[in-house]
């Protein structure tokens, strides 16, 4: 039977093939009034979502015949990256504009949660991969005319809404975990004045840290790490497989607790993480990895202070190195003075940052629970 693994115990008959030209209409209207109607961009990450980069805006205000007016619950979808799915819904209940490049249409009903899903959904996917072109994957495309063109299995109008009224809740929770995680980051940046207040005491970093050079001397003598802007991970689990070379003899020595960055950036932004997770990792010899004299400075305050200080931030801006992308060596970095308060207040203010980081880490695994229950559940529902 084409029914999909998991379904509402009500519904028993048989889902149905459709063309999806049967259930969507294409629109084509223009504007070249950007007051009127806001430009909007498509992303896979965020959806259809709003362009605030002035710069573009003042490039893409001379082809005002460009644009496509998107109205609220009309589809946007881009040919480049559908494969992807760079396709969304217009959820702002405002008309609004975007690129003349993405083709816009709307479906025949009102079950927009189920179609919201269903269009990025595993057994999508697969359709789309098989009928896409191009020989790079970041140049793969797939017309709108083949993307209508596509037979799939739907059911009907009624088991469409239970599953969009179903995954519209779990949207819903997923937002609302969403926001307050958004809240409690919010909270940082006012925390970040009371963190950084009466930092008086001066330190040239080559005083505080002692690197450490350590190497493998086998192949997979540790496991490999991730030092991400998001924290360290093994890089086994962060990657799903093995990233790193063949052959990692050679790599630097990370023991418990530890620190170690990324030495180079494409944005000029650099992440310092405490390799907290197993008692020795690796990383490729690239990253930087050193101690810290913990009778000067407490850990924990240290590298959230070189993370987190925008003046510290700055300092190192001042001193790295690169065009198109940018390095700071160990050796540019001890060169870096800090500015810390008092040893007691250091210690003070790392067990305030430390209830802070549990409780951020106890809402993001709660996302993360919610995102892998929706995803699971679409991996079953969708036939």
């Amino acid at each position: 039977m084409n029914v999909p693994k998991l379904r509402f115990k009500e519904f028993t008959d048989e889902w149905e093939k459709q063309k999806i030209d049967f259930f969507v209409k294409e629109s084509k209207t223009k504007t070249g009034n950007l007051d009127k109607y806001p430009l909007w961009s498509l992303t896979i990450e965020n959806g259809v979502t709003q362009k605030t980069e002035r710069y573009e805006r003042s490039y893409l205000v001379k082809k005002t015949d460009n644009y496509k007016v998107v109205d609220p619950n009309y589809y946007v979808y881009n040919p480049m990256n559908a494969h992807l799915g760079a396709i969304a819904r217009n959820k702002s209940h405002k008309t609004i504009s975007v690129s003349g490049y993405y083709d816009i249409f709307k479906i025949n009903n009102n079950n927009y949660y189920f179609f919201d899903n269903y269009f990025v959904s595993p057994v999508m996917f697969k359709h789309y991969k098989l009928i896409s072109t191009g020989s790079l994957l970041e140049k793969q495309r797939v017309h709108f005319s083949q993307f209508k063109d596509l037979k799939v299995y739907l059911p009907s109008n009624d088991e469409q809404k239970k599953i969009s009224d179903f995954l519209s809740l779990l949207d819903k929770k997923i937002e609302l975990q969403t926001k307050k995680i958004e809240d409690l980051k919010l909270y940082k940046k006012g925390l970040n004045k009371t963190i950084f207040k009466n930092c008086n005491n001066k330190y040239q970093i080559s005083d505080i840290i002692t690197e450490y050079n350590e190497r493998t001397t086998i192949n997979n003598q540790y496991e490999v790490l991730s030092s991400t802007a998001n924290g360290i991970y093994l890089q086994s689990k962060y990657f799903n497989k093995q990233a790193a070379s063949e052959d990692n003899t050679g790599y630097k020595i990370v023991p418990k607790n530890f620190i170690t960055y990324r030495s180079m950036s494409d944005t000029g932004e650099f992440h310092f993480n405490i390799q907290n997770l197993i008692d020795y990792g690796i990383v490729s010899p690239a990253y930087p990895v050193f101690n810290i004299d913990e009778n000067l400075v407490n850990k924990d305050y240290f590298v959230y202070y070189i993370n987190e200080n925008n003046e510290f931030k700055n300092r190192i801006l001042s001193r790295k190195e690169g065009g198109t992308r940018y390095a700071l060596s160990i050796s540019k970095f001890k060169s870096i003075y800090a500015f810390l308060p008092s040893r007691e207040e250091q210690n003070k203010l790392a067990k305030l940052l430390k209830n802070y980081n549990n409780k951020l880490e106890i809402e993001i695994l709660k996302l993360y629970k919610l995102e892998q229950l929706k995803k699971g559940l679409m991996q079953k529902m969708f036939a």
